[in-house]
Order: C-alpha cells, then structure tokens, then sequence
C-alpha cells in the first residue's frame, strides 16, 4: 500500500510538472510582448498628423521621426520597471536553483551515509545472527543446555559455591545480551530502512522541483533578455530620432525665420495698401464684421502659441486651421478689396483681404494652401463669395485651410471674429 501511495503521489506531481512545462513552453515566447504593434503604429500616425497640423511646413517624415522618439520617451519608464521586475524574478528562480541544488546534495549524502549504516547493521546483524543460532543449537543438542552453560556448571560444582554460580550467572548474562543486541540492531535497520525509503522520496520529490525550477529559470532568462532588448531597443529609437532632429535643427530654425519674416512683410503690406488707401480717400467696403470661411468643417488646429518639437522655441501659430477637403470653395469671411492674390513660399497660393476699421482698428483675412485662387488684387468681394479652392500648397503635409485675422498689422486669434 505504501508504495502504491507513493506512486499516486509522484504521479500527480508529473501532471503538474507537465502543465507547469506546457504553462511555460508558451509563455516565453511572448514574455516580452507589451502593447499590440498595430495600437503603437496608430498611436504615432495620429501624433504625426497632430504635428503636422500644429506646425505648418513640418515635413511628414520628421513629424514621424519626433512622433517615434516622443512614444519612445513615454514607453521607457515602463520598459525599465519591466526589465527591473523580469531581473529580479531572474535572480528569484536563480537562488530558488541554487537551493534545490544545495538540497539535492544534502539529501544525496544522507542517503549515502545510511546506506552505508545500513550495511554495517546487516554485517552485525548477521554476526548477532549467527551467535544466537549456535546457542540455540547448543541447547537443543544439550537438552536446553548449551555447551557453554554446561561447561560452566560443571566448573561451579568442582569450585565453591559462589565462584561457580558467577561463572553461571554470568554466561547467562552475555547470552542475553546477544540476544538484546540482535533484537536492537534489527529495530535499527529497520528505521535506517524507513530513513532511507523517506530520503529516496525526498530525493525524487527534489528532481521534480528542480525541473521545473530549471523552466522557470529558462523562462526568467528569456524574460529578462526580452525585457533588455525592448528597452535597448527603445533606446536606440529615442537615440536615432534625437539625432535626426539635432540634424534638422538649423534647417528649421532658417525656415522658421524666414516665416516670420513673411508674416511680418505680409503685416507691413497690409498696413501700407490700407494706409494708401485711405490717403486716396478709397472706401473700403466692409465694416469688418466676419464669418466663418469654411462653415460645416471642423477645427483641426486652433490658434495659439506651440513649443516648436524641434528647435524646443515657442512659436505662435497665427491663425486657425480648418479641415477642409482639397477642392472645396473657401468663402470672403467678410466684405472687402483683395490685397494680394497669388504665390506666398511656405504659405502656398494665398488670398489676402481688407475689410475696413472696427472701433478705429483695421481688419485683415489671410487664407492660405489653396489649390487655385479665384480672385486677383484690387477685386472687391462680399461675404460669402468663393475666393479660392482648398488644397495643400506650399509648406503643407494636407488639405487644410490656413485662415489668419490681422487687427492693425498683428495677427489676433480669428474665432471671436467669426463666432
């Protein structure tokens, strides 16, 4: 029964060694998966087509590089934890191994030294053995007297009395030892016996352990090498982009100048067509109330001011972005004579509008990016008359409409105006 027990036990502990393997076989392969690579992608090309709102003539594959090395930047901090967290289950199974190992050695020397005390018992067993079987011969032969009793009654009968009962009581005595002696060497193979049957089971409960220490350790090594090669891998990324962005800083920073120098050459024009304007005694047509000059389309990037992700300067940008299609009409926001019409560098093919003072201040409208423009300098226009077609000229990575307000030569936040 004993034994049939122990195989019971060993072998459910297989089963859960086998599940542990399978558990195992199929989480390492995927130990270093974090987010889906699809959610990642769509992530950066949301955050590319973000920046390429924000910060007109950014190039698309630039916009990436900084999308790449900003998702990079946010997903390290977590990748590190990771790593730490996958060193340390590392170091976990590693000392658990070297436990199991030290275990193992122990339980295999006690088995050894018991095998050997059970050897020393079975040879003293049989020398104890031995000596019981011949006085049992003995006494057989000699009526229930043995040899050596006889011997010794014959002699106290020749001696006194009292040196011969000695002789006697004594040969009883060893005789009776022999006896006690073989009864205890027995009892004490027996419990080496059960002493060894026990570690031998130690020792296979042990081999179980170790082998699934041994998975778990190859799991914890794949782990962390996975977790070490994200992180690396992020690294590089972060490196990479970090550099291509150094690489384009002087660039930028001359296209960023040369636009602000158009908005500033773009404001001193218009503030000099409306004072010469004035000094005709030219009357504008407007009164510089506006509207919306794409209505039903949405907001893609508002006015404000930006930290450029490039040159890390605060950069307005002046005007406010309307997602509209390429091709679409681009209405007057308000009545007034067209400044300029035609080509303007990064600002594409551009319409400029005067419409007259509010409370003493001039008013000015800018649409940029189109495709074409459908009115020339000098023409007056109403409010709501098509002055161009949408598009994506100039420093534009999409169909947009660029619209700025200027108020007295600066440019102003347009969406009050046309609220």
């Amino acid at each position: 029964m004993l034994h049939r027990g122990r195989f019971h036990g060993s072998g459910a502990r297989r089963v859960v060694l086998a599940l542990t393997a399978a558990t195992l076989a199929v989480l390492m392969p995927v130990a270093g998966l974090a987010a889906n690579p699809q959610e990642k992608k769509d992530a950066v090309d949301e955050r590319v087509e973000e920046l390429t709102r924000e910060f007109q003539g950014l190039d698309e594959k630039l916009a990436r590089v900084i999308a790449e090395k900003e998702a990079a930047e946010e997903a390290m901090p977590a990748a590190e934890d990771a790593l730490s967290q996958a060193e340390d289950e590392l170091a976990e199974a590693q000392r658990e191994d070297e436990e199991l190992a030290a275990r193992m050695t122990s339980a295999q020397n006690a088995q050894e030294d018991l095998r050997a005390e059970i050897d020393a018992g079975e040879q003293e067993l049989a020398d104890s053995q031995g000596a019981v079987t011949r006085i049992a011969r003995q006494a057989y032969q000699n009526s229930g007297v043995t040899s050596d009793l006889a011997l010794l009654l014959q002699m106290a009968s020749s001696d006194t009395g009292a040196q011969g009962l000695g002789r006697v009581d004594s040969a009883v005595r060893s005789q009776q030892r022999t006896i006690t002696r073989l009864s205890e060497q027995r009892t004490t193979n027996r419990n080496n016996q059960d002493r060894l049957d026990a570690i031998a089971v130690e020792i296979e409960d042990l081999k179980e352990e170790a082998a699934a220490a041994v998975l778990t350790k190859a799991a914890a090594e794949n782990d962390a090498r996975q977790r070490k090669t994200d992180l690396d891998s992020l690294i590089d990324t972060k490196d990479r982009a970090s550099q291509t962005i150094e690489d384009n800083r002087a660039k930028t920073e001359e296209e960023l100048k040369n636009q602000q120098e158009e908005q500033e050459r773009l404001a001193e024009e218009v503030e000099k067509w409306e004072r010469e304007a004035e000094e005709r005694g030219e009357t504008l047509p407007g009164n510089g109330e506006l509207r919306n000059p794409a209505p039903g389309y949405p907001v893609t990037s508002p006015f404000g001011y930006r930290i450029h992700p490039i040159t890390g300067s605060r950069r307005l940008h002046t005007g406010t972005d309307f997602g509209i299609p390429c091709g679409d009409p681009v209405r007057a926001s308000g009545d007034g004579i067209v400044v300029s019409s035609g080509w303007a560098g990064g600002y594409g093919n551009r319409v400029v509008i005067s419409h007259g003072k509010v409370d003493g201040k001039t008013i000015a409208s800018t649409y940029s990016h189109n495709t074409r423009n459908t009115v020339r300098a000098g023409d007056r226009v109403s409010q709501g008359d098509v002055i161009s077609r949408a598009g994506t000229t100039g420093s534009s990575t999409g169909c947009h409409l660029h619209f700025e307000i200027m108020q007295s030569g600066a440019y102003v936040n347009p969406m009050p105006f046309i609220q």
